[in-house]
């Protein structure tokens, strides 16, 4: 089963230590993307920004990472980023949090 984006086959998951790489590497690429002011690191129209501005540290951090979860950081950080702004937004057109949780209903 293909792990890596190397197209090398690994049978067993990263260990600790190479989480922990990956995810100093994820991290690296992140703030890298915040600072040039890029969103969507997986946008086709960001690309050419991604790799002038964060392109080596974006290699770094595909070939340290799980393939799956190269595209899954990626795609949460996004998500994450649009989320956080329309809390923001409602919260600044006055709307308030409910005083209550909403949990799924057990049938």
């Amino acid at each position: 089963m293909p792990f890596f984006s190397k197209g090398e086959e690994v049978d067993i998951a990263p260990d600790k230590s190479a989480r922990f790489k990956c995810w100093d590497k994820r991290d690296r690429f992140f703030q890298c993307l915040s600072e040039n002011y890029i969103d969507n690191s997986l946008d086709p129209k960001e690309l050419p920004k991604v790799n002038e501005k964060c392109g080596e540290i974006k290699k770094e951090f595909e070939r340290d990472c799980v393939s799956s979860w190269v595209k899954y950081f990626q795609e949460k950080r996004y998500n994450d980023l649009v989320r956080q702004r329309y809390i923001a937004k409602l919260e600044s057109e006055g709307a308030q949090p409910l005083p209550f949780k909403i949990e799924s209903i057990k049938k």
